[in-house]
């Protein structure tokens, strides 16, 4: 599949679409973005990523799996240990779109009720510097 080559959502056939909702459903848990984004960083096994993040490790590989088949890691056998990687880096695109669009909603909110979000600008440092 080309970069791009699904941008008229219209088009997509009903297994295709299929294949979103699943990838949609494997990312709609904290657990499992937390695994992807330790994973940006490098790869790693089950175990290795189970004391990074805290969980138990019959956890991790029931996340790992859904995340595998989803289309979104790899996986490869190093003697008695399995080491996960990132398949398909464009789901940080789509993480990042994601992250984008809820801060920009946040903010909507948050200046609807005038309370405003202040940013680290130096501006803002200095007001709370004053305030002090």
């Amino acid at each position: 599949m080309r970069n791009g080559e699904y941008k008229n959502f219209g088009n997509f056939s009903d297994s295709m679409l299929m294949l979103v909702v699943e990838r949609l459903r494997a990312l709609a848990d904290e657990s499992r973005i937390r695994l992807l984004l330790r994973l940006k960083r490098g790869p790693a096994s089950v175990g290795e990523l189970a004391r990074e993040l805290g969980v138990a490790q019959p956890s991790v590989s029931k996340h790992l799996s859904v995340l595998k088949q989803a289309g979104l890691l790899d996986c490869e056998r190093r003697g008695t240990a399995v080491i996960y990687s990132i398949r398909d880096q464009s789901i940080f695109e789509l993480c990042s779109i994601v992250c984008d669009g809820v801060a920009r909603f946040v903010r909507e909110q948050h200046d609807a009720l005038g309370l405003g979000i202040e940013r680290d600008t130096p501006t803002a440092k200095a007001n709370r510097t004053k305030t002090k």
